[in-house]
């Protein structure tokens, strides 16, 4: 009984993280959205506290505020690593629990959420709140980056 139960608890791993992750056509690469805290946002992006907005990062960034508790954050889960899929590496991905990390959350004012700070290389964030088609984040993401 274990053994199937085991099998059947792979199986659905591999389906699931199958069609949440794609793999770029040129390389064996997966892009993906990593899971960090503030701290490493302040060594990775931003120091979110500093007066002056200064990227820390070589590439823009967006970053997903989210709960676990939070339904729509779970449904934007899989379709943000599909489009980090799309930016193939062009962007980084990020996400922090708003509950684990109450103080960036309180920094910019989080008040609904899934949140989405669109950091690019030049000039301040820009935000988008809830979940939307797929379509619509990679248009908002592209006018936000001006790509």
């Amino acid at each position: 009984m274990k053994r199937i139960l085991l099998f059947a608890l792979v199986t659905l791993s591999l389906a699931f993280g199958a069609s949440a992750q794609r793999y770029s056509a040129d390389t064996d690469t997966v892009y993906t959205v990593h899971s960090i805290s503030q701290d490493q946002f302040k060594e990775f992006i931003a120091d979110y506290n500093a007066s002056d907005w200064d990227m820390l990062s070589p590439r823009p960034v967006v970053v997903d505020f989210y709960a676990d508790w939070c339904l729509p954050c779970r449904r934007l889960d899989p379709m943000l690593r599909q489009i980090a899929q799309y930016y193939n590496g062009e962007v980084d991905f990020y996400r922090i629990n708003v509950d684990k990390n109450s103080d960036i959350a309180d920094v910019f004012q989080i008040r609904s959420i899934p949140f989405l700070l669109i950091c690019p290389m030049e000039g301040e964030p820009k935000s988008i709140i809830g979940v939307y088609p797929q379509q619509e984040f990679i248009r908002v993401i592209n006018q936000a980056l001006n790509l």
